[in-house]
């Protein structure tokens, strides 16, 4: 107001003075005043909006430093990256001359059961299907796409989940080894091997951190445990993405773990992890476990020395009360898809491992950042309990058959109609890897790699993930050998801390030493033994056809986002 009365004043010195000599009247003078008044009244009414419109802008503006700081802050507690690669396989697999199924086939079962069985004919078993030669897939293209994300909604908790779609080209499925490999889908196999074009939660979890202000966490949901060191070395990576180390265990499951974090004498931490298998729900006998079929075990990170690039991981686990089936879609050879589901608890699966990890300078020779690893692992297989599958024994002379039982348990064989001659001992297994990859200099952005791992008769890790289209080479019976080759491309100037283009080739040779590699029924035998096995009826009876001998080349196009 003040200042309107100064323009005001103003206004009237300025004004000529022949006015005020004029002596204007009195109405005059109360005319003017009133024109004054009015144009008062208008100023005053600018003013008042300009003041209006500047306070409103002054608002839009701390509205949009709040939005704006609200996005600084949830964009810097939120990180997204992932991984999507093409790749090409061309297989070539020696099938030993063996009699390699007790099993001709399935029989359909009318009223009151409705199912299939399988059959066995006991003039001819086995149905004269040997094989031999060689089986072929001269080119398998399959697209992997995961999507990881992280977010801290407070500060010492985090939420982890990654997403991912495994697919091969032209199926909606994994059929193409029939009789060779498990052909299967459940809850083990989802974002981790060939399926359909959806994508599948893979890992879904969150930690507590720094309870109490100690170096403990928990933490639940489905668990960071497949493609665990050192196998993330041959998959171009340069850091571990699972909690436990790959040599006993390639799964995913959905459990909790309760860690602890230490700093000396060195750095590292211990966890108790727990996990459920399988929930068989309300007690029905006829198509369900008796039991659930629970993980508990150790991860123990000795020693996690960043700075001197040091790695030794040691781990315990145990598997109790092992399914016959685990539960979801398997396709055999011509059936199709179909449902299958744990029917018992067959025994338990001890799983003892240790994981060496170094990365090294080799001055004399020129290389920096060489990485080796040497990889032992234990099995131990106690079964408690046996199986029994029903099946139709058909005797093609007398144009009849009927049903009885095939028992089984864990290592143990098949047997028709006599439980006792099912071999329920306790086996143990073992099996070492080794590998290198080394930078070379001579040729930038390239690295070569050399691998090695053997499984004895009994092997018997955990291994339903894997990098490869067919078969995780960790759970052979038998020794695998493999040179690989990544080469970064020259893609341009990096847009995120996580690109990375490469090109990656190798070559792998499977010899496989005894048969059921990766599978806990049946009893394994040497592949040499296993020719004419007529006589010795189911105890000698193969899940899958025996091979000998494999080879694959692979070539995949990788991009880190």
């Amino acid at each position: 107001m003040s200042r309107l009365m100064g323009v005001f004043l103003a206004f009237l010195l300025l004004l000529p003075v022949g006015v005020w000599a004029a002596k204007p009247s009195t109405e005059e003078l109360m005319k003017r005043i009133e024109e004054l008044s009015r144009e008062l009244e208008v100023l005053k009414k600018q003013l008042k909006e300009v003041k209006a419109s500047q306070e409103e802008q002054a608002e839009v503006v701390e509205e949009t430093s709040d939005y704006l700081e609200t996005v600084k802050n949830n964009m810097g507690k939120f990180k997204i990256w992932g991984d999507i690669r093409t790749r090409v396989d061309s297989t070539r697999a020696k099938v030993a001359p063996s009699y390699w199924s007790y099993f001709n086939g399935f029989y359909y079962v009318g009223a009151p059961y409705y199912r299939m069985l399988p059959m066995i004919d006991m003039a001819d078993p086995g149905h004269g299907q040997l094989q031999e030669g060689y089986k072929e897939n001269d080119t398998i293209w399959t697209n992997r796409m995961r999507l990881n994300f992280k977010v801290n909604p407070t500060e010492n908790v985090n939420v982890k989940v990654r997403l991912a779609y495994y697919k091969i080209w032209g199926m909606s499925d994994d059929y193409v080894s029939p009789e060779l490999f498990p052909s299967m889908s459940n809850n083990f196999t989802f974002g981790v091997r060939p399926s359909d074009s959806r994508l599948y939660v893979d890992r879904a979890y969150f930690n507590w951190t720094n309870i109490a202000d100690l170096p403990i966490w928990i933490s639940f949901g489905r668990r960071p445990t497949t493609h665990g060191a050192p196998s993330h070395l041959r998959e171009g990576l340069d850091k571990r993405e699972a909690s436990p180390a790959g040599i006993n265990i390639d799964v995913p499951f959905d459990g909790a773990t309760i860690g602890y974090q230490y700093t000396w004498p060195w750095p590292g931490r211990i966890r108790f992890c727990y996990g459920r298998g399988f929930e068989s729900g309300f007690k029905m006998p006829i198509d369900r476990a008796k039991d659930d079929i629970d993980f508990y075990g150790f991860v123990w990170d000795v020693l996690d020395d960043k700075d001197r690039n040091m790695m030794l991981i040691l781990q315990l686990f145990k598997a109790e009360g092992v399914m016959d089936f685990p539960e979801g879609t398997w396709v055999m050879s011509k059936l199709g898809p179909m449902h299958v589901t744990t029917n018992h608890n067959l025994g338990d699966i001890y799983e003892i491992g240790a994981t060496w990890l170094h990365k090294v300078d080799i001055p004399y020779l020129g290389l920096d950042g060489a990485d080796y690893f040497v990889s032992l692992g234990l099995s131990i297989t106690d079964p408690d309990k046996l199986g029994a599958m029903p099946v139709y024994v058909y005797d093609s002379n007398a144009q009849s058959g009927q049903e009885m039982n095939m028992y089984y348990t864990l290592l143990g064989g098949f047997s028709l109609a006599d439980p006792s001659a099912v071999d329920t001992s306790t086996h143990t297994g073992w099996a070492v890897y080794l590998g290198a990859r080394i930078p070379v200099p001579q040729v930038p952005g390239g690295k070569l790699g050399l691998e090695y791992n053997y499984g004895s008769k009994w092997w018997m890790p955990f291994m339903v993930a894997t990098d490869d289209v067919y078969f995780n080479k960790l759970a052979t019976r038998g020794h695998v050998g493999e040179i690989y080759w990544i080469q970064d491309l020259p893609a341009g100037e990096a847009l995120s801390e996580y690109a990375r283009v490469f090109l990656r080739l190798g070559f792998q040779y499977y010899w496989f030493n005894y048969s059921g590699s990766g599978s806990w029924l049946g009893e394994p035998h040497e592949i040499n033994e296993l020719d004419d096995m007529t006589a010795y009826g189911p105890a000698y009876s193969q899940m899958f056809i025996p091979l000998d001998h494999m080879y694959n080349f692979y070539m995949s196009f990788e991009v880190f986002f």
